[in-house]
């Protein structure tokens, strides 16, 4: 089992619907690859974290450096694990403005 986590800045606004949608392609697209983990956003700022076989980590990985959606793309840390964090996928949308956070499991 692998993990990585990354942390990256938007290019451009965005929306709280935009974000559900995003997340929502990421969790059926993680499910085919088996991957499970967490996607946060906050402030202009994504932060994920992606758990499965390394092999499925590192192509997930290399379309996710791609996407025009972000940029400065940080690996914070990745490595073997003995066992998933993440049973499933969770996403959470932190509003600055409204002061609100939002998590769907």
């Amino acid at each position: 089992m692998y993990q990585l986590i990354y942390i990256s800045s938007a290019t451009h606004h965005i929306s709280k619907a935009e974000f559900e949608e995003l997340a929502a392609h990421a969790q059926k697209k993680n499910a085919e690859l088996g991957i499970t983990g967490t996607l946060a956003f906050k402030d202009g700022n994504f932060m994920q974290v992606i758990e499965g076989e390394q092999e499925s980590i590192a192509l997930l990985f290399a379309q996710i450096k791609e996407d025009p959606r972000h940029t400065l793309v940080s690996i914070i840390q990745e490595g073997s694990i003995s066992a998933r964090e993440y049973s499933g996928w969770i996403s959470s949308f932190y509003d600055s403005e409204e002061g609100e956070c939002e998590s769907h499991a």
